[in-house]
């Protein structure tokens, strides 16, 4: 049987740190001590969080210098950004004016200045929201997966928009003002392009990526851009549309699989056409098939179709 000290349950702890309290080598590597990374080890359950990632990087900390910060996808994960399925589970710390951290599932970084910081509730240091969304313009196929430019202006609008829930819309993560100085303190390090490209393109309120995706693919059919959620006024009282050419009194839906997996999403869906429709406008509904390569030109040029209709 072996004893532990009370704060070893669930806690991550460094293979020296258990010599100290008395463990053996041996006793280390039985099977109870999990090894989430290398000279780490963990027993026991009551420190743990519940959130996979959280106590993943709760374990790797305990061998991290002080200034370690987690950044790029990890951070983004930690602060509930979309992203991209593509990319890589490793976690990701940046050591500024440091060696990068050189660990099996970790990708370390390092960069001269420090970046702005913050730590969560759950007691992670990490980059803020917006140094973050700028640090994943940085991202490459060997270093966790390529983040599109088309994926940073999705990110971009979660962070100045909030996460829409059916209580109310969340406090924004950060402004366009925020992105646009972590624009400027990146300067011309990698991903410079893609972060001028983005961020003159990111918008709010924007509730999903298939939304922004829908709008971008427009402006690249060589559409006009259309507005994003405007107030709408009809008999039950303003609604917002996710995309709307309003002079032309034209408005775009985009619903995705909750939409139909969800009976009080779907009544709620038909409520809102039959009010616009009833207040003048034409609603066009979009869904997955129309993201992709074969049918976002054909929904363009519905699109256009419809405006040139108007006109």
């Amino acid at each position: 049987m072996i004893e532990l000290p009370p704060w070893m349950d669930g806690a991550a702890f460094t293979v020296a740190e258990g010599r100290e309290a008395g463990l053996t080598d041996a006793a280390m590597r039985r099977a109870a001590f999990e090894r989430p990374f290398h000279g780490v080890r963990v027993i026991g359950v009551t420190g743990r969080t519940g959130d996979p990632l959280v106590d993943r990087c709760r374990d790797l900390r305990v061998v991290l210098s002080s200034g370690a910060l987690f950044s790029h996808a990890t951070a983004a994960r930690l602060w509930r950004m979309p992203l991209p399925s593509w990319l890589d589970e490793d976690v990701h710390v940046l050591t500024p004016e440091a060696a990068p951290v050189r660990r099996p599932g970790v990708i370390g970084w390092t960069r001269a200045g420090a970046p702005q910081s913050a730590e969560l509730e759950c007691g992670l240091p990490v980059t803020t929201p917006a140094d973050t969304w700028a640090s994943l313009a940085t991202m490459a196929r060997a270093k966790g997966g390529s983040v599109t430019r088309e994926w940073l202006v999705a990110i971009g609008d979660f962070l100045i928009s909030g996460r829409r829930t059916r209580y109310g819309r969340e406090p924004a993560l950060a402004s366009i003002e925020d992105l646009a100085d972590a624009v400027a303190r990146h300067g011309s390090r990698r991903g410079a392009v893609k972060l001028a490209w983005a961020l003159a393109r990111v918008r709010a309120p924007v509730d999903s990526p298939p939304e922004t995706f829908l709008r971008l693919g427009l402006v690249a059919a060589r559409l006009p851009e259309p507005e994003v959620q405007p107030a709408i006024r009809t008999a039950a009282g303003e609604r917002h549309p996710d995309l709307a050419y309003v002079g032309a009194r034209l408005l775009i839906e985009y619903l995705g699989d909750v939409h139909r997996a969800d009976p009080r999403t779907w009544r709620s869906d038909l409520t809102r056409v039959q009010l616009f429709e009833d207040a003048g406008y034409r609603v066009m509904l979009a869904g997955a098939d129309e993201l992709t390569l074969e049918g976002l030109p054909a929904f363009a040029a519905r699109v256009r179709r419809a405006l040139r209709g108007r006109r």
